[in-house]
């Protein structure tokens, strides 16, 4: 019996700790969208632009939603940017120009690691027995698969 509760333990903690991993990459992917959204230079701008503002306010919900599952689940979400910065694999970008061709680089690579990390939580959270853990991230699979379809789509201009 005790083993069981320790195991059961460690797979609690390892989920919680992969969320707050995803929405530390979360928060620091708001910021860098943003970063994007203002400093867009080139042909599709008008595109991108609302793309961006767009997925910066999808990002918004995100974190919104998996912090609050986080405390659902009775732990505390990452909620200031240093810690998120430290645990995040999203990495900012500088203050500067960027243009399209090399925004939807960058956002491809991001939204690959997102659905990446979404599968991996919803392994763990289905072998926790966690369905709603499962659902909210399996529903994020959906969205990202969807739009790295449309940013490959769009790279091939």
């Amino acid at each position: 019996m005790v083993l069981f509760c320790r195991k059961e333990y460690f797979m609690k903690q390892e989920l919680l700790a992969k969320m707050n991993a995803y929405l530390a990459n979360q928060e620091i992917m708001y910021i860098k969208l943003h970063n994007m959204h203002w400093n867009l230079k080139g042909h599709g701008f008008f595109t991108l632009h609302s793309k961006l503002e767009e997925y910066y306010d999808q990002t918004a919900d995100i974190i919104d939603e998996v912090a609050e599952r986080i405390l659902a689940k009775d732990a505390l979400p990452i909620a200031n940017l240093k810690e998120a910065l430290e645990i995040s694999k999203v990495k900012e970008l500088p203050d500067k120009a960027i243009n399209i061709d090399e925004a939807i680089r960058i956002l491809t690579i991001d939204v690959e690691y997102w659905v990446n990390d979404s599968k991996e939580i919803v392994e763990l959270a289905d072998k926790e027995g966690d369905v709603v853990t499962a659902d909210i991230f399996t529903g994020y699979v959906k969205e990202y698969e969807k739009t790295l379809w449309m940013l490959k789509a769009f790279a091939q201009n």
